[in-house]
């Protein structure tokens, strides 16, 4: 509110004479008008934009049935670990503790930064394993791939997974990821967090360029904070907008490091469950005609029936519960039935010409989670395919 300021005027007084009568004082002039206060016009109140609707709102969903009765422990070695015997050991009594529930099992083969991170332990009640293979660690990184049935208390995701193991200078297990592992610690104080509480989720519209000796990248990163020690379970997420630069020797060691920018971006930013999964924008309409919707909304329906009736087996698998696995995550869940009315389709196209190009077709789950395929020419589901998993990124305000 405007103070509104009166203008006094000076009050002229008459000159009294020596020895005259007293004169009489000229008349007082009249104040000066003072004008009126401006009156602001109210302003209207800018309507909140009105939320998307959530596609899978209107959707029911099952989950997939495992058998959760658990199984010997049975451990494909292969070639695991085959140049460190400690970690050979170690990692094999690791997935041993997991298929029996053996906490103390599990503390005697861990490092000591992840004993002493200040986490708790994952609380191994109720996992049940039916399946594991390990390998890796001459060529490749070592792996465990788990089919988890009931994921119990420890937050793990149910279906097959792939984990990756890495291991400390004495062969104690450092690190069981299922994303793509802790966030370093120069990487985490570039981006204003505290190291050894984060895990890397994921990281999107990356750009890679190298500039003299050093290697520069652009990227959206993702991140969740730690709620155990192995980063199974994940509470806050966040995203950041960063750019770094990195400077390897010849032996393709880091020798530099620095993060030249990072600026975080809001919005709800869903979990990754698995390391296929990827954050991306889906696409808002379709380039598929209504007829081809209702054709694809019934091949998926009917696909979408055997997978939960355990009736589905693929072309190579008999077993249907190894058949539902090789197509669907087990930890995401199944739509009972679609219309064409949500799903969404587009068309992939290859940098490299002689690819055709490939239509696909979205289905949306909750948690901002869509369920991806790929057609065939003659707009067919693909017989030798598998559902990819893509989490929608928060729209930009």
């Amino acid at each position: 509110m405007k103070s509104l300021f009166l203008t006094i005027p000076a009050v002229l007084l008459a000159v009294l004479t020596a020895c005259g009568p007293l004169a009489r004082p000229e008349a007082t002039p009249a104040p000066t008008a003072t004008p009126a206060a401006t009156v602001e016009p109210t302003p209207t109140p800018t309507a909140a934009p009105t939320p998307t609707p959530d596609p899978s709102a209107g959707l029911d969903y099952e989950m997939l049935t495992l058998p959760t009765t658990p199984q010997p422990p049975h451990v494909y070695d292969g070639q695991f670990m085959p140049n460190n015997a400690a970690g050979h050991d170690n990692g094999l009594a690791f997935v041993e503790a997991l298929y029996t529930n053996d906490t103390e099992k599990l503390r005697s083969v861990l490092s000591d930064s992840l004993l002493d991170s200040g986490l708790p332990l994952p609380d191994l009640t109720g996992l049940v394993i039916t399946d594991v293979s390990v390998g890796g660690g001459l060529y490749e990184v070592p792996y465990a791939t788990l089919t988890i049935a009931d994921p119990g208390a420890t937050g793990l995701p149910a279906g097959n997974h792939e984990f990756r193991f890495s291991f400390d200078a004495e062969g104690k297990v450092e690190e069981f990821y299922l994303q793509d592992g802790d966030l370093e610690d120069a990487v985490a104080r570039g981006m204003g967090l505290e190291p050894g509480a984060w895990i890397q989720l994921g990281s999107l519209d990356v750009k890679d360029t190298l500039e003299d000796d050093a290697h520069l990248t652009a990227a959206t990163r993702v991140v969740g904070r730690k709620q155990d020690a192995l980063g199974w379970t994940v509470g806050e997420v966040r995203a950041f907008a960063i750019t770094e630069r990195k400077v390897y020797d010849g032996h393709s060691n880091l020798t530099e490091y620095a993060m030249t920018s990072c600026q975080e971006l809001p919005g709800d930013w869903p979990v990754l469950r698995n390391r296929t999964d990827w954050y991306t924008q889906p696409p808002e309409g379709n380039c598929l005609s209504d007829e081809q919707l209702q054709s694809v909304s019934d091949q998926l329906n009917d696909l979408f029936a055997r997978l939960l009736d355990g009736t589905y087996t693929g072309e190579w698998v008999d077993d249907p519960v190894r058949a539902a696995l090789s197509v669907w995550d087990a930890a995401r869940p199944v739509p009972v039935a679609v219309t064409p009315e949500v799903l969404r389709s587009d068309v992939l196209q290859y940098p490299n010409p002689d690819i055709a190009p490939q239509t696909r077709v979205w289905i949306p789950l909750p948690d901002s989670c869509w369920a991806v395929c790929s057609l065939t020419e003659e707009g067919s589901l693909n017989p030798n395919f598998s559902f990819s998993f893509a989490l929608a990124e928060p729209a930009a305000d």
